[in-house]
């Protein structure tokens, strides 16, 4: 994505954080005049695709703090530095991190309806516009996925913002949403590329749609909406379409992936990471950037913060004494999830002991494994995943065992792949139930710290049941003391049903008249 990376950030910068109610999208220039050739059609692709790189989306906000929620993760910090923060789940209705990561999506969301209602004016090859209409049609679906995950009812919008008077629009509920999302994407799989991005994971392609709409599906077939079989049916089908491409394996070594994530180098031999975002730069260091902050909120704890050092890294998030206990001692898995060892402030290497494991941060982003000098502080090279080609497996695993109701042979197939890879004996023999929960526990062990879990807990039923139990692990003997884990039984005590799902931000409904609260907020 490098061609059009810089592109991307003019773009971005134009539109960047404001409400799609007070700053309009290329309002530099009238979209009648900007929307000439395919030189301007790819340019405005590059701004829909920019609301990824967003540090309210996938750079930290809705990535971390909204999305990294759960049971097998916890902010490492004292108790009363999260009070008022969604990720201690002491959010009201005016919080600012909310807030901003709303309107970031819905600044995407505007971004690809202005593409789409102006991308015919444009002279250029029809291929190319087909698969320049997909990509944005695609990733406005995408957008309106995360806000209703998160957020459950939302306005849908189909039409770019035109006139104040009538922006006000109802949510929609969320089952006509996902219903709504599914067909969109549906619509785009035969419309964008299904060969020029195959060894290009910053890129939708045809694989991507297929992946992210078995996800959709399994949402759609699980709590609150419900919609069973039909949907499991789905996402079956779905993930079943990217395992026969053959376009995609998994890398036999647990970290290469993420080293290669690191350190912006693609995997075209493997292609694991089939849809990525891509975070650039050092900012004023080099004069090129993006706002990824990827390894340095995230990630192993690194203490040097000089412009030459390993990197600095501030260990906000943890693993929990329930995601240690997933792992099998032989499980490959479980140091890359949870690092043995931190490197100080000269760059020496200082491994945990046996008994400190809660002390261990999240493993999968490493500033050492950074390649771009000089090293910014606060703002990383490293991109993050938005969907694997394990993950695909494991929902192929799943839906077969809904679908059935008995883990099929290829459900079996599906999660001993990834279970082989991890180094763990393969699973045989289990009913629907023992492999559901297999599936759960799995998907924890191979996607954790991935801006997923939250949702599988919510989408499953469990997931103030799953928070209750983060609670009671922390009276472990082998949980720490100090004030800085105090936090996982803050979170704990604190979650509430209600919490499944964010609130409307305040000043969207004081804008948008036609929308009422959640529920329970």
């Amino acid at each position: 994505m490098k061609n059009i990376i810089f592109i991307l950030l003019f773009v971005f910068s134009l539109h960047s954080c404001s409400d799609f109610l007070e700053t309009r999208a290329y309002d530099f220039v009238s979209p009648e005049q900007f929307f000439q050739n395919q030189n301007d059609a790819q340019m405005a692709l590059s701004g829909v695709y920019s609301a990824l790189a967003s540090e309210n989306v996938y750079g930290n906000r809705y990535s971390c703090m909204i999305s990294n929620v759960d049971d097998l993760s916890f902010y490492v910090r004292p108790a009363t530095q999260t009070v008022t923060h969604v990720y201690g789940n002491d959010h009201n209705t005016s919080n600012t991190d909310i807030y901003n990561a709303w309107s970031s999506l819905y600044s995407g969301i505007e971004s690809a309806n202005i593409l789409l209602e102006r991308i015919d004016n444009a002279d250029m090859d029809e291929a190319i516009k087909t698969r320049i209409k997909g990509e944005a049609k695609f990733l406005r679906a995408y957008y309106h996925f995360l806000v209703a995950q998160a957020w459950k009812d939302v306005p849908v919008r189909k039409e770019s913002f035109k006139d104040v008077s009538k922006s006000a629009l109802k949510a929609t509920p969320q089952a006509e949403a996902l219903d709504w999302i599914i067909s969109e994407m549906e619509e785009t799989i035969d419309m964008v590329d299904d060969e020029l991005y195959d060894d290009r994971p910053s890129y939708v392609k045809k694989t991507v749609v297929q992946g992210i709409l078995s996800r959709v599906c399994l949402t759609r077939a699980g709590y609150p909406t419900n919609g069973g079989k039909p949907y499991y049916e789905k996402a079956a089908l779905y993930a079943k379409a990217v395992r026969d491409t053959n376009k995609h394996s998994l890398n036999p070594d647990v970290y290469e992936m993420w080293k290669r994530m690191a350190s912006d180098r693609y995997d075209t031999e493997y292609n694991e990471s089939m849809w990525e975002v891509e975070f650039i730069g050092a900012r004023e260091l080099d004069g090129n950037w993006t706002d990824g902050r990827i390894g340095n909120v995230i990630g192993n704890i690194q203490k040097n913060g000089s412009t030459e050092g390993l990197g600095y890294s501030y260990w906000f998030y943890g693993g929990s004494l329930i995601l240690w206990d997933l792992f099998e001692n032989t499980d490959k898995r479980r140091d890359l999830s949870m690092a043995p060892y931190q490197i100080d402030a000269k760059d020496n290497y200082i491994n945990w002991s046996n008994s400190q494991i809660v002390q261990r941060a999240c493993g999968k982003f490493r500033r050492e494994w950074e390649t771009s000098m000089p090293r910014h502080k606060n703002y990383t090279q490293e991109n993050y995943p938005i969907i694997r080609y394990a993950d695909v497996l494991l929902m192929l695993a799943e839906a077969e065992n809904e679908v059935n109701q008995s883990p099929t042979p290829l459900a079996y197939e599906a999660i001993n792949i990834v279970r082989e890879r991890a180094g763990v004996a393969p699973l045989s023999g289990l009913s629907y139930a023992e492999f559901q929960q297999e599936v759960r526990d799995e998907r924890g062990r191979e996607l954790c710290f991935e801006s997923l879990r939250k949702y599988d807990l919510v989408r499953w039923g469990i997931y103030t049941d799953a928070i209750q139990k983060l609670g009671e692990v922390t009276y472990d003997k082998r949980w720490p003391t100090g004030s800085n884990y105090s936090t996982a039984r803050a979170f704990a005590e604190r979650t509430q049903k209600k919490h499944e799902f964010l609130p409307i931000p305040l000043k969207e409904l004081a804008i948008n008249t036609e929308l009422s609260q959640n529920p329970l907020w």
